[in-house]
């Protein structure tokens, strides 16, 4: 029996909630049950809650120093007891947010029509930053065989030399499939990329959700080979913070780093959060033991969720539970439906939000990815409301 209650029923109406208030902008219907942003519905752990309220009381929240011990150790202390990795100052810089470091590598190690490569089916984020810098994409799609995605290293190595890729942006562990990236992979990922000159951008925001925890093999233990790369976190998907900005990257590319903090100086947004950074110390310090039973609740949704379509829903769908982050990457092929009527079913007849696989480039075009961070009873209406709208496609059709 954990001591943290992952079912705690928690209101969040008037808290301006992108997953809840956005949802009828977002999918064009009112009171949509949402499950589609990757934002749990789970509280921050009370430790940080409890350090937050203890520097609110201060009262004075004036421009905040990043550069002391209370960034850099919290940080070389999780990096070390939990992904087995030693860091140190020089390697680690604050953002103001992943995606903002991404952006700044892309402006700094490209211009206008490179060639930037994705694992497809890939973050739909990294497509918008693409088209905004106008940076040509190039897909290198991942291979699926019976629910399980993996690399094909010779068309990794291909697609790279094809087009002249100038960047790859690379998930770990990656959004949506949930696919563990292994030690052997990612050298050997690296090792094309530095043969060909390309820069190896590495997101791995979603880190601390790997099932045991030691399947995770972080980029940042390969960056004194490979000088080239670059590591970009934050707290936002751990600990449920994405509200307050605040990332950082790990790299023994000291250049690339200032270039970060340069444009952040140029566009004047590099002031720090005096709320993120205790936020940062006490998830980092007192939080272990929370992020472990989380992993557990998420786990346990993910095993319901696929009993579930084993149980009642086989015939149109099957889920293969990923040891990682903590979304459903559900595939419908065998359905025989497209992607459009099951979306249109789940917004209509299930009154459902989930993101359809069309918006992370799923090239079958036959996937949903459901968000499973949320408490169970909210997870079994969920269920239910996914199968009348398999039910209902199937009796009009």
């Amino acid at each position: 029996m954990t001591k943290f209650n992952f079912d705690e029923v928690t209101s969040r109406e008037g808290t301006c909630s992108i997953q809840y208030d956005a949802t009828e902008l977002i999918f064009g219907k009112k009171d949509l049950a949402p499950f589609w942003i990757a934002d749990m519905d789970i509280k921050t752990p009370e430790a940080i809650r409890e350090a937050l309220k203890k520097r609110i009381d201060n009262g004075i929240f004036g421009y905040t120093l990043w550069q002391t011990d209370c960034f850099y150790e919290p940080i070389k202390k999780w990096w070390s007891e939990r992904h087995n990795v030693e860091l140190h100052n020089d390697d680690i810089q604050y953002a103001t947010s992943v995606l903002f470091a991404v952006a700044a590598v892309l402006k700094s190690k490209t211009e206008p029509g490179d060639a930037v490569m994705l694992t497809v089916p890939t973050y739909n984020s990294f497509v918008g930053l693409l088209e905004e810098n106008d940076l040509k994409r190039v897909e290198c799609e991942l291979d699926l065989k019976d629910g399980q995605y993996s690399l094909d290293i010779d068309v990794f190595r291909k697609t790279i030399e094809d087009n002249d890729v100038k960047v790859y942006i690379h998930c770990n562990p990656h959004n949506p499939t949930g696919l563990i990236w292994t030690k052997e992979q990612q050298d050997e990922m690296m090792q094309i990329c530095e043969e060909n000159n390309v820069y190896f951008i590495s997101d791995e925001i979603h880190k601390d959700f790997v099932r045991p925890k030691e399947l995770f093999y972080s980029v940042a233990n390969l960056i004194n080979k490979y000088e080239k790369s670059i590591v970009i976190t934050g707290l936002g998907k751990s600990f449920n913070l994405a509200s307050l900005p605040f990332a950082y990257t790990v790299s023994k590319d000291y250049e690339i780093q200032e270039s970060i903090t340069k444009l952040m100086e140029q566009l004047h947004c590099g002031t720090v959060s005096s709320l993120a950074l205790i936020a940062l110390e006490t998830a980092y310090n007192e939080c272990g033991e929370w992020m472990d039973a989380l992993n557990d609740y998420i786990h346990d949704n993910l095993v319901y969720v696929k009993s579930y379509i084993d149980e009642n829903l086989s015939e149109y769908m099957s889920l293969e539970v990923p040891k990682a982050t903590y979304l459903a990457w559900i595939d419908f092929s065998k359905s025989g439906f497209v992607g459009e009527e099951v979306q249109r079913a789940l917004i209509d007849v299930g009154g459902l939000a989930i993101s359809p696989g069309d918006l992370y480039l799923d090239p079958g075009h036959t996937h949903v990815r459901f968000n499973v961070g949320f408490r169970r009873e909210l997870i079994e209406d969920a269920m239910k409301r996914i199968e009348k709208s398999f039910k209902y496609l199937e009796a009009y059709n």
